[in-house]
């Protein structure tokens, strides 16, 4: 059994992390220590996430494909581009996934801590 804190900790975040380090790069032509500070990670967290070695590639594309997922990480990389606060989407996207069922297979056997 897993919590569903390590599910998220162990495979959202860092699939989440990905797409805005990919975003941030792509989109604003930041640079790995400046996608660092904006999303307030390593440098070389950074590289891992841009090369693919750090996040689970079927759960980034999983997320990437879902439009309401793609707005909601989008609107956290337009903030953390502009130095504003950005937990609000993490934690809307994460709750998106597990509503629609995302990843369910990921879930299917966790519990909760309240």
């Amino acid at each position: 059994m897993r919590f569903e804190s390590e599910v998220v900790s162990e495979e959202l975040l860092p699939a989440i992390r990905s797409i805005m380090a990919s975003q941030l790069k792509q989109e604003y032509g930041l640079k790995q220590k400046e996608i660092a500070d904006k999303i307030d990670i390593t440098q070389p967290a950074v590289s891992q996430y841009l090369s693919g070695n750090r996040a689970n590639q079927k759960i980034v594309d999983k997320m990437k494909d879902d439009p309401q997922i793609e707005i909601i990480i989008r609107d956290a990389v337009s903030n953390a581009a502009k130095d504003q606060e950005f937990s609000q989407e993490i934690s809307q996207a994460i709750q998106t996934v597990r509503d629609k069922g995302l990843l369910k297979e990921k879930f299917s056997d966790t519990e909760k801590i309240i």
